[in-house]
């Protein structure tokens, strides 16, 4: 018996399981590298010999496969998978490839957290953090990020002990390291995630602004595992935009939230969102959240700062809330709150004390004499013993049983 080679098995499986239309099959990528678990290397390329850009497969990519399709005229379901008419007179008529083109992103696995510089070094030629400059390069007169492609992503991949491993040579396994293609071929129910509609807005204008930086915006990035937690393929929380240009007073009138067409395309008019306004109240504010906050200010995404001028945007979680309460007061310290209430919250919660007190706080208060005590002949003769009757713990937090009541001459 002949020994058929390994390329002419490929090619008969593809033809018995070939597709008849894509109407029966489903998506391209789905069948061939998941029914068929054909290798991603068989159609994509090198767009030249070594490189890491791969070309979208051509006709000799498919005719290894299908080539009777090919030969005996042009088989239009075959034609169809990739043009939109039946009989093509030229790549212009090409479906988007991948069939979600610009609808959804290629890359279906990311770590920002792995990629990311801890030390968050600049590149020296545009001050941008070198990290994120690297991977995105501004496209369309500096209004977009761009994504990176796979030149950017071998200058690390590249290297052989780095996986996965990227070069013109790869294979599923690699390929798979980054991408799904049966997810890049299913359609967003909903608007993509990061595509602003009617809206203007440049990148470049705000990198080049002072003090302004990726992950003033996209904060969330360098802490993102996954795809799934990736704060910068979604749209940044109107409050960023009012943190920068309503709460900036820098900025002239025409950079304020309420000019509507310094974003807006279609010519929004009427009052401005309580979102987009710095002095309304959000809705979470209500009567209780100013006493059970510490949680929701405490968050890493937390935008306490966008409307709280003390705090830094770039503060870390423990000093959003110190440099906001160094500078105001909590509601619940009222004119009784040091003389007749504070004892009580703080030995129920010490820790609420101590986001603005430092340890000895109380010792270095209580070892003066407090005003009650004044004047002091008079406390120690008779007035201290019916505020004693009445909260003996509070007279505890200096004294003791033995050192005061119990050595009391008139006691005795």
């Amino acid at each position: 018996m002949e020994v058929l080679s390994a390329a002419t098995l490929l090619v008969a499986a593809c033809l018995l399981a070939a597709p008849q239309s894509s109407a029966q099959t489903g998506p391209l990528h789905a069948y061939h590298a998941t029914k068929l678990s054909m290798d991603c290397k068989t159609c994509h390329v090198p767009a030249q010999t070594g490189s890491v850009t791969l070309a979208r497969p051509a006709h000799r990519q498919c005719v290894t496969c299908h080539a009777m399709a090919f030969r005996i005229a042009n088989n239009p379901k075959i034609c169809q998978e990739c043009h939109v008419t039946s009989k093509p007179e030229s790549a212009a008529d090409l479906l988007p490839y991948p069939r979600f083109k610009g609808q959804r992103p290629l890359l279906t696995e990311f770590s920002h957290a792995r990629h990311v510089d801890t030390l968050g070094r600049l590149d020296s030629r545009t001050g941008f953090r070198a990290d994120c400059s690297h991977c995105h390069k501004l496209a369309a007169q500096g209004k977009e990020a761009g994504l990176p492609r796979h030149p950017e992503c071998a200058a690390c991949h590249s290297r052989p002990a780095i996986r996965p491993q990227l070069s013109s040579a790869s294979t599923t396994r690699d390929c798979r390291g980054c991408h799904a293609p049966e997810e890049i071929e299913k359609p967003f129910t909903k608007a993509p995630p990061g595509v602003w509609s009617n809206i203007e807005f440049s990148h470049e204008v705000h990198l080049r602004a002072k003090s302004q930086d990726c992950l003033t915006c996209h904060r969330a990035v360098p802490t993102s595992a996954t795809r799934a937690t990736l704060g910068m393929l979604s749209k940044p929380a109107m409050l960023d935009c009012v943190a920068g240009h309503e709460a900036s007073r820098r900025l002239g009138a025409q950079f304020q939230m309420s000019n509507c067409a310094l974003c807006h395309r279609d010519g929004v008019e009427g009052a401005l969102p309580a979102n987009h306004n710095s002095n309304a109240r959000p809705a979470s504010h209500n009567a209780g959240f100013r006493i059970q906050h510490r949680e929701q200010a405490a968050a890493r995404d937390a935008k306490c700062f966008a409307c709280h001028t003390s705090v830094s945007p770039n503060a870390d979680t423990g000093n959003q809330c110190v440099s906001c309460h160094q500078v105001t007061r909590p509601a619940s310290h009222t004119a009784r709150w040091r003389d007749d209430i504070h004892g009580r919250y703080a030995a129920l919660d010490r820790v609420a004390c101590a986001t603005c007190h430092t340890a000895d706080y109380c010792s270095r208060c209580h070892n003066e004499l407090p005003r009650t005590h004044v004047p002091l002949a008079l406390f120690k003769n008779g007035a201290h013993a019916r505020p004693a009757k009445l909260n003996q713990r509070a007279c505890l937090t200096c004294h003791t049983f033995e050192s005061s009541c119990g050595s009391c001459p008139r006691r005795n």
